[in-house]
């Protein structure tokens, strides 16, 4: 059985998205940060974004096929894929599935948040969060987008090792995720400078709680009103 994460054999280099790195590790985990500017609206990005099927590679699938891959992108729905294989008729039968990662945040056109231990790290005892986020570039020139992956915990694995493997497969899936849409921007992009996890929403819930505040100024807006935010 293939793993979900890695190939048999080493990984073959790949081309780099406009932004590439393990950004921070310890001896018990890692952040994995991609990052990049496409000619697409956000809305085109989440539409890609939720058929992992016609990207995700199927050398990191554990059926070798990624035809039965899915994401049903609401609150404890599923990135999962379906083992299945053909009957003496030819016709597909599913014979066992594999939950890659569970979705805890779906806001459409702006992020998906996922938890789950890909591939070999499936086996430790470990978390892993994948943010993907999405905002319109300055003066909406495309949209910037980013996965954003956290790992911690006990694992057999060194982190040395480890972690750039991550980082390279995540960045093949980055790259064909946006595969479909034109690169923006000469300069690279600063992580720093963008919000990659629930801090953009924040921002918003607090904007759209100014502007209640200031359309009625006299008036307390009941907490169960306003945009709740865990």
């Amino acid at each position: 059985m293939k793993s979900a994460l890695f190939p048999a054999g080493l990984l073959a280099a790949i081309s780099s998205p406009a932004f590439a790195e393990v950004k921070a590790a310890s001896d018990t985990g890692f952040n994995s940060v991609h990052m990049a500017t496409v000619d697409a609206t956000p809305e085109e990005i989440w539409k890609r974004l939720l058929t992992p099927k016609d990207y995700w590679n199927k050398a990191h699938s554990w059926s070798g096929s990624t035809a039965g891959f899915y994401i049903d992108a609401q609150a404890n729905g599923c990135f999962c894929e379906l083992i299945q294989e053909a009957d003496a008729g030819g016709a597909l039968k599913t014979v066992g599935s594999v939950e890659h990662m569970r979705v805890i945040f779906a806001q459409p056109g702006k992020v998906l948040r996922l938890q789950g231990a890909l591939g070999p790290l499936q086996s430790e005892a470990v978390m892993g969060t994948l943010t993907v986020a999405m905002e319109p570039a300055k003066d909406n020139a495309g949209t910037r987008v980013s996965f954003s992956y956290v790992v911690g915990g006990y694992m057999r694995y060194k982190v040395s090792e480890i972690a750039p493997a991550v980082d390279k497969v995540l960045g093949e899936q980055f790259k064909n995720m946006l595969s479909p849409f034109a690169p923006l921007g000469a300069e690279l992009p600063k992580v720093d400078s963008f919000k990659l996890d629930i801090e953009t929403i924040e921002k918003a819930v607090s904007d759209e709680a100014s502007e209640v505040s200031t359309a009625n100024p006299d008036e307390d807006t009941p907490a169960s009103d306003l945009p709740q935010m865990l």
